[in-house]
């Protein structure tokens, strides 16, 4: 019996400090993207992206059952579609919509709910078939599955806001809206700069419906 408890405890610690190792890498990449976000279209900021690419993947790799890192290796490609031509672009939004469709199968609430928002993104801002496989109807699915999981966050509260927005729903747009700008920010989040400016964002949608 004591050797079962031992065994069961040990178990347990190694699981601690494997997920600690993980949210530790996720956390140091998703910081360096953060700070390469910043910087303005060049080489060396290809660069930098291709080797957190190839960093988050060496993490996808060690824990295949978790969705963070899928989820960061998606937001790195979709950034990097940013900069890209078109037919390179529209190549790196398909990657990234199937790491994001196995982010949701693993874990729809993981960074509460982000891969739900950033599908919904995709699936409205890409074109359409014959192009690609761009839809509003799963564009707001997805978002609204985003909100259940986030009511209160500020980008799943803006992204939505934006897509009411496009649909000429002003109305409902601005509770969003609100929300988003009345949502909390942690200021130790990787992502902490990127958030503040989708409420800066919201502020100003607001400002414009008045």
């Amino acid at each position: 019996m004591k050797n079962l408890i031992i065994v069961v405890f040990l178990l347990l610690f190694t699981q601690g400090a494997v997920a600690r190792t993980m949210a530790e890498r996720v956390s140091k990449i998703e910081a360096s993207w953060a700070n390469t976000s910043e910087t303005k279209p060049t080489t060396e900021r290809e660069n930098a992206f291709l080797s957190l690419v190839n960093d988050i993947s060496d993490v996808v790799i060690a824990f295949p059952d978790q969705a963070e890192p899928l989820i960061i290796k998606s937001t790195i490609l979709l950034t990097m579609a940013k900069d890209a031509s078109s037919f390179v672009a529209l190549g790196l939004v398909n990657q990234a919509k199937t790491l994001l469709d196995k982010a949701i199968q693993i874990d729809p609430k993981a960074r509460e709910g982000s891969a739900l928002v950033t599908m919904g993104v995709i699936y409205h801002k890409t074109p359409g078939w014959p192009i690609a496989f761009g839809d509003d109807q799963e564009a707001k699915n997805y978002l609204l599955r985003a909100l259940k999981v986030n009511p209160n966050g500020v980008s799943s509260n803006y992204y939505y806001a934006a897509f009411l927005l496009e649909q000429g729903n002003e109305e409902q747009a601005a509770s969003h809206l609100t929300k988003a700008v009345n949502a909390k920010l942690d200021p130790n989040s990787p992502s902490f700069k990127i958030k503040q400016e989708q409420q800066n964002q919201a502020k100003l949608a607001l400002a414009d419906l008045s």
